[in-house]
């Protein structure tokens, strides 16, 4: 079963998980994302949002991040009793993703769910078409859903319970659109919160958070100022970056 918790620093959220529970989460992802690569989908952002985070996972189970073990149980006395010989500790891969980005995935992903439906198998399926059954959908929601609530328990243990239970209660009665979203934005919360002293990471997190559950004016003069460049460079929000928005070299999780 996955495990998450807040790293050292308050920077991110830590998930740990076996071979397998990172690989049916990586291909959950993947199945609900789809193939479509189009910038001009609703859920384009929140697409690309899982797999920034996919892609590490998929790094985490291939060695490429932390690796530790831990105790799985097996004694010489079980052993003996099924005559089998097997290892008493098993393998578990370990990988961070900053706060404001797994936040995002959580809320945004309920939203996409309905949209993500159309890849996988329907009654108005083409002839020859192959699509991923409905029982994977129904699996890989299950499996994304308990990647959001990892994200929140993670959450709750720095800013407490009561806190956490307010911005829940702040998303769920918002009526905010995770459609179109700029992610320009969780760049410009991560950074923020990168840059926060560790004293102030906490109050900083939290107010994070409350952002991502209900987009402040900011967010929407800085969608508005995208769409303006958009159309000037005739390209879509996605396309463009902004230079001031600049990841440390290295990050103290």
């Amino acid at each position: 079963m996955l495990r998450f918790k807040p790293t050292e620093h308050l920077t991110g959220v830590t998930i740990q998980g076996d071979l397998q529970d990172f690989y049916e989460l990586t291909e959950s992802i993947y199945r609900i994302t789809g193939i479509v690569d189009d910038p001009t989908s609703a859920y384009y952002g929140v697409r690309n949002t899982l797999l920034a985070i996919c892609y590490d996972i998929r790094h985490a189970y291939m060695g490429d991040r932390d690796i530790f073990t831990v105790e799985n149980g097996m004694n010489q006395e079980i052993m003996r009793w099924h005559k089998m010989i097997t290892p008493t500790n098993n393998v578990y891969y370990s990988v961070n993703v900053l706060f404001p980005l797994a936040i995002f995935a959580a809320v945004s992903m309920q939203q996409a769910f309905p949209s993500a439906r159309k890849f996988y198998e329907s009654k108005n399926m083409e002839e020859g078409e192959h699509l991923p059954p409905y029982s994977d959908y129904v699996h890989d929601k299950a499996y994304l859903n308990q990647f959001a609530a990892g994200v929140w328990q993670a959450l709750g243990e720095v800013i407490g319970g009561l806190e956490l239970e307010k911005i829940i209660r702040s998303w769920e009665n918002s009526y905010d659109s995770y459609a179109c979203y700029a992610t320009q934005y969780i760049d410009k919360c991560n950074i923020e919160l990168l840059k926060a002293p560790l004293e102030k990471r906490k109050d900083k997190l939290r107010n994070i958070a409350k952002r991502l559950v209900k987009a402040p004016q900011a967010y929407y003069t800085l969608l508005r100022d995208l769409r303006t460049a958009a159309k000037e460079y005739n390209t879509d929000i996605y396309s463009l970056h902004d230079s001031r928005l600049e990841y440390p070299e290295e990050i103290e999780w």
